[in-house]
Order: C-alpha cells, then sequence, then structure tokens
C-alpha cells in the first residue's frame, strides 16, 4: 500500500467511524443530514481508494483486514 493509498484508508475509517457516531446522534435527535452528508463523503473515499488500487486488490485488502480482526472461534 502507497501512502497515498494509507491516506485515503485512513480517510475511509475515519468517515466510516464517524458515520457511526453520527448516527447514534441522530437516532435521538432525529436530524440525519449530517449522517447523509458524512455517509457521502465515505462512500467517496471508497471510491477513490477502490480507483487507487484496483478493485480486485481493494476487495482483498478488506477480505484480509476482515479476517484479522474476526472475532476468535472457541
Amino acid at each position: 500500500m502507497t501512502n497515498e493509498q494509507r491516506e485515503i484508508f485512513r480517510k475511509v475509517l475515519d468517515t466510516n467511524w464517524e458515520v457511526k457516531e453520527l448516527m447514534e446522534g441522530a437516532k435521538k435527535t432525529g436530524k440525519f443530514n449530517k449522517v447523509l452528508e458524512k455517509a457521502k463523503e465515505h462512500q467517496e473515499a471508497v471510491a477513490e481508494l477502490k480507483e487507487s488500487m484496483g478493485e480486485r486488490e481493494y476487495e482483498n485488502f478488506i477480505a484480509m483486514g476482515r479476517q484479522m480482526f474476526a472475532p476468535a472461534e472457541d
């Protein structure tokens, strides 16, 4: 992964976290505009990373991450 891709991935992670946090607040207030704006920003970052890495490499990268951080099976 290049430095540029790392920066994009950081944005993917950050915006994903922000969407989740904003969603919790929106559940209480009913105000979902900020959630939608941040979700759009997140999807743009994902698309940028896919374009930079290539679809196949991106999918492999995500699959490996899921395996690495999945809960251990008993």
